[in-house]
């Protein structure tokens, strides 16, 4: 039987420092996918919007070029910082053992929690751009035959 999400941050929140360490890691890694996905994503919607200018004067095009760059820009580097302010913290809990480890775990909760929210928006960004960039190239099509 397949664990859901909050079964399986319940399970890591009881976790050793280690696990949660190398999940930490493993978001810093994710992260610097997304910024590389959007980027491209961006590139993607310029190019094909700018082929039809109707395109790309569009409200959805402008609107899906903006939340990209905020993606790329702010969200994602806020999250990255954040990330990096977890990890120096655990850094500090293992160096000092009267510090709490319970607000660590906590803390590693609400950053999952909020990996999984960019994650299942960014779902949604990619599927707007996806069908962005299907429209121009059948716009792109029909002018041309």
């Amino acid at each position: 039987m397949k664990k859901t999400s909050s079964e399986k941050h319940a399970f890591l929140l009881e976790a050793p420092l280690e696990v949660l360490h190398a999940e930490s890691l493993e978001w810093l890694e994710e992260i610097e996918f997304w910024k590389d996905e959007s980027a491209f994503f961006y590139t993607l919607v310029i190019e094909k919007t700018k082929q039809n200018l109707e395109t790309f004067k569009t409200k959805e095009s402008k609107d899906i070029e903006k939340h990209l760059v905020y993606i790329s820009a702010e969200k994602l580097d806020d999250l990255r910082i954040e990330v990096q302010a977890h990890e120096q913290f655990l850094a500090r809990l293992i160096g000092n053992i009267k510090l709490d480890d319970q607000l660590y775990r906590r803390r590693h909760k609400a950053i999952a929690e909020k990996i999984h929210s960019f994650e299942s928006e960014f779902k949604e960004m990619k599927k707007k751009v996806f069908l962005s960039a299907k429209q121009a190239v059948v716009k792109k099509k029909s002018i041309s035959v």
